[in-house]
């Protein structure tokens, strides 16, 4: 287990690099001059050639990839064209906002689909399944930015029971979660339900109803523990996908988290803010999937990681 850790730790480091060479090029051929947003519309062609020697976007393009690559492999990633802060200090106060509205919005997502996809495997073809289906159909096909909206409309506005922007309190967390899990819990309900089927029609299943051990028991203790190892994934990548989804519920509830910092950044072209930003949720992605196949083992014990 410890050498599989190590050896996927070091797959970070040519991931890291592809993310960040991509992201450096996406920002290159955006269009849009970070010196002629920053100086304004009444500048000079003076003011605009300063402030682009200042920012060191004069130099030859390879010369600054090179340059902030070697920055970033020390962690600095210089200052925000934007604001004249250090990208980390930028960082660290929006981080810790992404990360609660996104464990937010696992808890929900877990809540609701696990127990949603066990009771329509249980009941197939019942009611509970169809409606299962249902809301796997509706979380996987509505876009996110489109229910943060109805969402706004009906419980902030018409009914007045939740803000409709912000990230202050537990009111302000309850709509931006929500939105953010309804995609995860559709695919939660779907994997649950299908692994969950898929085991219950194993030997060992019919074996331990035969012995006569209580349904309860059979389905929970026997079932659903083999069949959660496909969800432990699920659960992993919805984790790392909720926070690049972020992006999306941040901008409609005003949520000022990383993915908000991404959107200004790419808006006022920021290259050092998103180049930082995105490669944070890269890693945070990579070390989620890390975290859930160890998990592996200790859900399933055949599991061998080599």
């Amino acid at each position: 287990m410890l050498s599989y850790a190590v050896r996927k730790l070091l797959t970070l480091i040519p991931v890291m690099l592809g993310v960040y060479t991509l992201v450096f090029v996406v920002m290159q051929v955006l269009p849009g001059d970070p010196a002629r947003i920053r100086a304004g519309p009444g500048a000079t062609a003076e003011e605009i050639e300063n402030i682009r020697h200042q920012l060191g976007l004069d130099k030859p393009v390879p010369v600054q990839y090179v340059l902030s690559l070697q920055k970033a492999v020390r962690l600095d990633f210089g200052r925000s064209f934007r604001t004249n802060l250090p990208v980390l200090d930028e960082l660290k106060s929006r981080y810790p906002t992404t990360v609660q509205l996104t464990l937010a919005a696992t808890v929900i997502f877990l809540s609701l689909g696990l127990p949603l996809g066990v009771i329509a495997a249980v009941k197939r073809n019942s009611i509970w399944d169809g409606l299962a289906i249902l809301v796997s159909l509706l979380g996987i096909s509505m876009p996110a930015f489109w229910l943060g909206l109805l969402l706004i409309w009906y419980f902030s506005v018409r009914l007045g029971w939740f803000p409709t922007f912000g990230f202050s309190s537990p009111k302000h967390v309850i709509l931006p979660a929500f939105t953010l899990a309804s995609y995860g819990i559709a695919y939660t309900a779907r994997y649950t339900r299908s692994s969950m089927l898929e085991e219950l029609m194993q030997d060992y299943v019919i074996t331990a109803r035969a012995k006569g051990l209580r349904e309860r028991v059979v389905l929970y203790r026997h079932a659903l523990r083999n069949a959660l190892i496909p969800v432990v994934t699920q659960a992993a990548l919805g984790f790392g996908l909720m926070l690049g989804g972020a992006v999306v519920v941040e901008v409609v509830f005003t949520v000022n988290g990383v993915g908000k910092l991404i959107v200004d950044g790419i808006l006022y072209r920021d290259y050092p803010v998103v180049q930082a930003a995105v490669l944070l949720l890269a890693l945070n992605f990579v070390l989620v999937n890390l975290i859930a196949d160890i998990a592996y083992g200790f859900i399933d014990p055949r599991v061998r990681l080599r």
